[in-house]
């Protein structure tokens, strides 16, 4: 009997041990839905330019949005998060210079200059920027015109352990801390 109550108590250590360090990574996005008037979501439109939101159109024309998410179930440690901006160029170019350039900017610093094609724009983003549930970004028009899509923000995080593990991992203890003091009141007598 004794000996199958020491296996359990190594059993529910390990396992609430295992639980705790091997919390499977979460990972969900955030996308923002350009219009002409705003975004889908409109609290995530912060402000633009001139004309409408979703088409940026000649220098220093720019939309900024926020990225707005909560964590469920709450984040212990955010892993990474990639930021993917959809483009597209009508191909009807201004001018004596047939391309569109644009500069990008985020919170954490992330900075992007070049020419505008359709498709999408992918950028890493510093973890740390995201543990508020916040992200802003803005997009301005350097030459030409062309239209902004959508927004999408991956987020990969560790959730903080859940109470049955950390119920699992406190049993094994209690156990083996039991049977330590049982086996030691044996020895003194």
């Amino acid at each position: 009997m004794k000996k199958l109550l020491r296996i359990c108590a190594v059993m529910l250590f390990v396992v609430g041990v295992a639980s705790i360090s091997d919390a499977n990574p979460i990972t969900f996005t955030d996308i923002t839905t350009f219009t002409e008037d705003g975004t889908v979501d409109t609290e995530d439109l912060v402000s633009y330019g001139y004309g409408t939101v979703k088409r940026l159109d000649g220098t220093s024309d720019y939309v900024t949005w926020t990225h707005h998410f909560d964590f469920d179930p709450p984040v212990q440690e955010v892993l990474s998060g990639t930021l993917t901006v959809s483009l597209a160029d009508d191909c009807r170019d201004p001018g004596w210079l047939p391309f569109e350039f644009a500069v990008g900017w985020a919170e954490d610093w992330t900075f992007a200059f070049g020419e505008v094609d359709t498709g999408d724009y992918s950028y890493s983003v510093t973890a740390s920027f995201l543990e508020d549930g916040e992200f802003t970004v803005t997009i301005a028009d350097v030459w030409g015109d062309f239209d902004i899509n959508t927004s999408v923000l991956s987020i990969t995080y560790s959730p903080v352990p859940i109470p049955t593990s950390i119920f699992l991992l406190a049993s094994g203890l209690a156990g083996l801390i039991g049977i330590r003091r049982k086996r030691s009141s044996v020895f003194k007598k």
